[in-house]
């Protein structure tokens, strides 16, 4: 093996065990995150229809190309986490896959995938998120159409309130949050202890 892909190939699996490892003391120890977090509102447009993305679900899962690329670009850990929440919770995944490539994803997740960290904010709901585009494609718009996709299937298929929340740090994802026309409930301190077994928040501001 040349000495350069010896290397790429180190780094990698590096990057990867260092990945796991800060997720299983998260989980262990303690989390923590600063979310804005938004509501989905009956007057949000719900009605443009990208033909170019796909939707699975737990009935019909994505191929095994697919799951290959997420797990490139979500790493493996991440997209298999997330298939398995679709398997055996529920929800939907959206993807646009263009020319081979992943142009972009998104999840619809069903309540109980985020009840640990979530469960104060309401009894039951939706999860709108993670979402996530191609470096090349980012300032097009297309954030916004899976944000748009993702309201019609929703209003397709279920009847509970739509949530959504990014990192505070994340001036990207809110930006695109707030043109889609989510309604802010606030900025929020959100920890979690012992696997989420244990869990707290604190409001920050909060927004009308």
């Amino acid at each position: 093996m040349p000495l350069l892909t010896q290397w790429r190939h180190t780094y990698r699996v590096t990057r990867v065990l260092a990945r796991t490892l800060r997720l299983i003391c998260e989980r262990i120890a303690v989390r923590r995150r600063t979310y804005c977090i938004y509501v989905a509102t009956p007057e949000q447009p719900a009605h443009i229809g990208d033909e170019r993305i796909e939707v699975f679900e737990h009935d019909r899962p994505p191929p095994a190309d697919v799951r290959r690329l997420l797990g490139r670009y979500m790493g493996r850990l991440g997209a298999g986490l997330m298939l398995r929440r679709l398997r055996r919770v529920g929800g939907l995944l959206l993807i646009i896959v263009e020319g081979g490539d992943l142009l972009a994803y998104g999840w619809i997740q069903e309540w109980r995938a985020v009840r640990r960290e979530f469960g104060w904010l309401a009894d039951d709901g939706l999860c709108l998120g993670p979402y996530w585009t191609h470096p090349s494609a980012r300032g097009q718009g297309v954030y916004r159409r899976m944000l748009a996709r993702s309201l019609l299937e929703c209003h397709r298929r279920y009847d509970k309130g739509l949530y959504i929340w990014a990192r505070q740090s994340n001036a990207a994802s809110l930006a695109g949050i707030e043109k889609a026309g989510f309604r802010p409930l606030g900025t929020y301190h959100v920890a979690t202890y012992a696997f989420g077994l244990v869990r707290a928040h604190k409001r920050v501001t909060r927004d009308t």
